[in-house]
């Protein structure tokens, strides 16, 4: 009987075959350092400017997702979306070339989109108001389309896809959402996967991936904390039953909750010490979910898969993360889990 490092390595080996398509809001993330004396006052306004000392940017949004599938090395990852014409749009397609996606997907629309990129400013050390750009763009419905196009073009070569959504309101065709549904019926031995924060009710005949939050409002429509197990696993056999594809509920550090046609599986959470950092850590999960869907690891595997990337990413500090083939198999080695 195999030892589960030699499991994970041949889930690893069958990951560098998989085909991974990646529908999303693109974003990226920028952080200005700034400089605490300042710049000089402006001759025009009498205001004081401020001085940046140190910039640098990194993938967010679909663009993180896209860097943590990228980790685990599939054979191709292809990502289909819209962007703008700035200079936001150009860093976000050269990082993401560079952790070898495909962006032929990708769609530039020149009016009324501007790139999502989220722009924190530090002083101090400290997190001061964010400037969001792209918070309220307009989608043309010939991008949509396109989009659409390019998908379905792709689609037949692919072994899983992934729909990310995280912007509010970044959909704004909601015509766009019923495409994608057609796409979706009519490739019923297609793994899709969706992971959306404001129109996951809107999509049918898919894969959930969501947490614990998010599960109970697809239920009632009521958005509070729900983290106890029975009852979790009950929404997600409900969510199960309305798709039939299995479901996957996240737990934060109680680990993560699936559901399929076999019944209900539970990885627990990890003992982890030292300071955590949880930002991106879903987009870690979704990732590993992807992959292992893909490499078509049981529902049980793929859980253990991303419970355990996740672990990886979340002790990386003041970062959105991903977690490699290396990094997981270390963790697994000295793996404790949550009592």
């Amino acid at each position: 009987m195999k030892t589960k490092i030699e499991r994970f390595k041949e889930i690893f080996n069958q990951i560098r075959n998989v085909k991974v398509g990646l529908y999303g809001d693109f974003c990226l993330d920028a952080y200005w350092v700034l400089d605490p004396r300042g710049s000089e006052i402006s001759l025009e306004t009498g205001l004081q400017a401020q001085a940046v000392q140190k910039q640098n940017y990194s993938l967010g949004g679909a663009s993180n997702v896209a860097a943590n599938i990228a980790a685990l090395n599939p054979k191709e990852l292809k990502v289909f979306g819209i962007y703008g014409k700035d200079v936001f749009g150009k860093e976000m397609i050269s990082q993401l070339n560079d952790i070898n996606a495909n962006t032929e997907g990708l769609v530039l629309q020149k009016d009324e989109f501007e790139t999502y990129t989220f722009s924190k400013r530090i002083l101090d050390g400290k997190e001061q108001s964010r400037i969001d750009f792209g918070t309220y763009n307009i989608r043309s419905k010939k991008s949509d389309d396109k989009v659409i196009e390019n998908i379905k073009n792709s689609l037949n070569e692919l072994d899983v896809f992934v729909i990310n959504q995280q912007v509010p309101g970044s959909i704004t065709n909601t015509e766009f959402i019923d495409e994608l549904n057609k796409i979706i019926a009519n490739n019923p031995e297609k793994a899709f996967i969706l992971d959306s924060r404001h129109f996951a009710g809107k999509f049918k005949k898919v894969s959930y991936k969501v947490n614990n939050h998010e599960a109970l409002y697809l239920v009632n429509e009521e958005n509070e904390i729900l983290n106890e197990k029975d009852e979790l696993q009950k929404i997600g056999e409900h969510l199960f039953k309305k798709t039939n594809k299995p479901v996957f509920i996240t737990r934060g550090e109680n680990g993560i909750i699936a559901v399929d046609q076999n019944g209900v599986y539970e990885t627990p959470g990890i003992k982890l010490s030292g300071q955590l950092d949880i930002v991106g850590a879903g987009d870690t999960v979704f990732g590993a979910i992807a992959c292992a869907i893909g490499a078509k690891c049981s529902t049980q595997e793929t859980i253990e898969l991303a419970n355990l990337a996740a672990a990886v990413t979340v002790q990386k500090l003041f970062q959105t993360g991903t977690a490699n083939e290396e990094e997981i198999l270390k963790l697994l080695t000295t793996v404790k889990t949550q009592s």
